[in-house]
């Protein structure tokens, strides 16, 4: 199901509208600000998958996901 989330309640397997699987997510830390999260993203599909890559995102910010339901 397709649905749009605040990147703070992004949950570990979502995969985003770009086509890459969260694969961490920490929201606090004292290594970036208070209102962003950190979000490791993996790439899941074509030669490059299993690539990793590190976001900021605002923790307010909406990200269409596609989840499964529980």
């Amino acid at each position: 199901m397709k649905i749009k989330v605040q990147a703070q309640h992004l949950q570990n397997g979502d995969i985003i509208g770009s086509g890459e699987k969260v694969h961490r997510l920490v929201v606090s830390s004292i290594h970036w600000p208070s209102n962003k999260v950190c979000v490791t993203l993996e790439k899941i599909e074509g030669m490059r998958s299993g690539n990793k890559r590190t976001a900021y995102w605002g923790k307010h910010t909406m990200i269409n996901v596609e989840r499964t339901a529980c």
